[in-house]
């Protein structure tokens, strides 16, 4: 949704500032722009959107950043699964970040693939053939 239609439905007029917290308050609700414009204009101003509104950022943010962590160590047990010819290594891996996902990091790195690649790389072809 745009300022410009926000302030059409609502007849509020906010600040640049005020409209990018309205706007990421509307982009994590599963309300059309109609519905939202209504319940904004009832409660917009409650401390306790607010609050819950910060508790999410902090919350997405974490989760980010242990996304980072778990493709970083995902990347690394690849690595190191080659390094050491493990598939041990690869397994946990898959567990992290799932076996196509795998796969795919392999094949990103540079690295030779595993007969489990093969495998699942095979299965997925024929998946595309159905």
């Amino acid at each position: 949704m745009t300022q410009k239609e926000f302030e059409e439905r609502t007849g509020i007029t906010p600040t640049t500032e005020e409209f990018d917290y309205i706007h990421a308050v509307y982009m994590n609700t599963s309300m059309n722009k109609d519905e939202f414009c209504k319940e904004y204009k009832k409660h917009g101003e409650s401390r306790i959107i607010r609050e819950v509104h910060v508790r999410v950022l902090n919350y997405k943010m974490k989760c980010d950043r242990q996304e980072n962590v778990i493709n970083e160590l995902a990347d690394f047990l690849i690595g190191k699964a080659h390094a050491h010819d493990d598939t041990d290594f690869r397994n946990q891996a898959v567990k992290l970040v799932g076996e196509m996902d795998v796969v795919k990091r392999t094949i990103e790195l540079g690295l030779p693939l595993w007969d489990e690649d093969r495998k699942c790389i095979l299965s997925m072809i024929d998946e595309q053939g159905k």
